[in-house]
């Protein structure tokens, strides 16, 4: 078993700093692998109101931590489908700067720097493989064993 490292090319704006350029993985990822979670916990930074205020709503959890706000919302079907279909910004990239999926308290995927950097946890090498397909061939990639030398 081990750890697949997905990171993807990046834009910046004046208004959001390294963000994907390209999401097109992101149906996929959703419908594919994130069945088994339960909740997402959300990191986004303080000032980005607009996606704080828009998820808060949905929150069961709601907490300040430095500069991020950190919101855990279940995933009912409800709040699958609004992730599924509304997570992408105007700007390209995920509107969250961070998303940590958990089983059983062991973190399992991390969608971090608003798309552009994702792990798929505890996977072994096929696992990883099919993983890495949903990406654009612009993507690295490395997969960590954890059992080598």
């Amino acid at each position: 078993m081990g750890n697949i490292v997905i990171t993807g090319e990046t834009i910046s704006t004046n208004e959001k700093s390294s963000f994907a350029m390209n999401t097109s993985f992101w149906i996929d990822l959703w419908d594919k692998y994130t069945n088994e979670f339960h909740e997402v916990v959300i990191h986004c930074w303080k000032e980005e109101l607009d996606v704080i205020e828009e998820l808060s709503p949905r929150a069961v959890s709601v907490m300040d931590e430095g500069l991020i706000k950190v919101l855990t919302i279940n995933l009912n079907e409800e709040n699958r489908l609004f992730f599924r279909n509304s997570s992408i910004d105007l700007k390209g990239g995920l509107k969250w700067f961070k998303m940590f999926f958990h089983v059983d308290g062991d973190e399992r995927l991390e969608i971090g720097h608003y798309g552009s950097e994702i792990i798929l946890y505890k996977v072994n090498e096929e696992v990883a493989n099919n993983f890495v397909s949903i990406f654009s061939p612009s993507v690295i990639t490395h997969y960590y064993d954890d059992y080598a030398d």
